[in-house]
């Protein structure tokens, strides 16, 4: 079988000792560039450095053709981020992640994210292999599987609350750094409320002085930390810690668990906005790609911009800009067949704004704005621009 063993720990270490001993194609990734020289001496493995979070690692890493990942570091939330990313995007049929707090795992499994999130999987895996399972990877497996399952009842995710009550909003803030700090300043001199979990206590101690707000120190996807902060009432949940998989996992967590309506992640890696709206995020800031964004839409040969994402509804506008290669030049609207997601809604045309009508034409040098479905782009662009772009 192919396998990727993610993180080269005790855990990891030993599920790959244990699984080497069965001829299988093993990849490890790790952080830890010595920890992936020790494993080139001692096993017969493929091995990838850096972040298994970040999806385009995981496609090198051989995870399309994957039919196992283990997710065994010692981070809970990069273990849940990466086997996601796992199934979800590369349709992994067998995803192990270690997770250590068993109701949040449950809280997972309940809201149907495909992963196969074992509680403490690699401990359970070689116990039942040493107790005299049979050492097929697929029977361990189903082992596994019926051992937790007796243990444990599924159960029901919370039911979402409205994501926009009346003024003010019960906001939690997971972060008490720069952004997370200026966020909870300004929700509060609007007079919402507000309450911030940090992790790092300096850090706490810093925004306990300065914010008039109650300041938690903990982890902001743990379930006991969420519910003294009170999610159980809370209807914006933010994420705006410097780890994206701190921040995907927490607004699971708070969306799944505690049915909060509105859950909004800070994204450092652009990668990953994609993965966080498949996963669940309502919306997803990336400061890297906008900034991107608004470069790009400078350039002059831009033929195409994204004027503005809707993340409610997953709706955008673009620009068009029509030069003398486009195929609709000198056709009428009426006449044209657009992708049914998509709506032309303006005709920018020497320094005039039509609204467009079905018998209005098409004219080189044409600025049009089109509302979209995400991901009707490529077929709007076919349509207007062409195949050549």
């Amino acid at each position: 079988m192919r396998i990727i063993v993610i993180g080269y720990g005790r855990v990891g270490s030993q599920t790959v000792r244990r699984l080497s001993e069965e001829n299988h194609h093993l990849t490890v990734i790790d952080k830890d560039r010595q920890v992936l020289e020790r494993v080139a001496r001692d096993i017969r493995a493929r091995v990838v450095f850096g972040d298994a979070t970040d999806p385009e690692l995981l496609r090198e890493a051989g995870a399309e053709k994957a039919e196992v990942v283990f997710a065994l570091t010692r981070d809970e939330n990069t273990n849940l981020m990466a086997a996601q990313i796992a199934k979800a995007l590369f349709k992994v049929p067998r995803v192990v992640a270690v997770v250590y707090d068993t109701r949040r795992e449950q809280s997972f499994h309940a809201a149907g994210i495909e992963t196969l999130a074992l509680t403490v999987a690699g401990a359970e895996f070689l116990a039942l292999a040493l107790q005299g399972v049979p050492t097929r990877t697929e029977t361990a497996f189903a082992e596994v599987r019926r051992a937790l399952e007796s243990r444990e009842k599924p159960v029901e995710p919370a039911p979402l609350r409205a994501a926009q009550p009346e003024h003010p909003l019960y906001v939690i803030v997971v972060g008490g750094g720069k952004v997370g700090y200026y966020l909870s300043r300004m929700l509060l001199n609007k007079g919402n409320e507000v309450t911030v979990i940090e992790a790092n206590p300096d850090i706490y101690a810093l925004v306990s002085n300065q914010l008039d707000c109650p300041v938690i120190h903990g982890d902001g996807s743990n379930i006991e930390v969420l519910e003294k902060a009170g999610a159980n009432r809370s209807n914006v949940f933010v994420a705006v810690t410097n780890h994206d998989h701190d921040n995907l996992i927490a607004c699971q967590v708070a969306k799944f668990h505690f049915g909060i309506g509105k859950t909004i992640a800070r994204v450092k890696n652009p990668k990953n906005e994609y993965v966080m709206q498949k996963l669940g995020v309502d919306v997803t800031v990336s400061s890297t790609a906008l900034i991107s964004d608004i470069i790009e839409s400078l350039l002059p040969t831009t033929k195409i911009r994204t004027l503005l994402n809707i993340r409610t509804g997953n709706l955008e506008i673009l620009e068009f800009s029509l030069d003398a290669n486009s195929p609709v030049l000198g056709k009428q609207l009426k006449d044209i067949t657009f992708p049914t997601k998509a709506s032309i809604v303006t005709v920018l045309r020497d320094g005039q704004a039509l609204v467009p009508r079905g018998e209005t034409a098409f004219q080189q040098q044409d600025t049009v704005l089109a509302l979209a479905h995400t991901g009707v782009e490529p077929e709007l662009r076919k349509v207007l621009l062409g195949e050549e772009t």
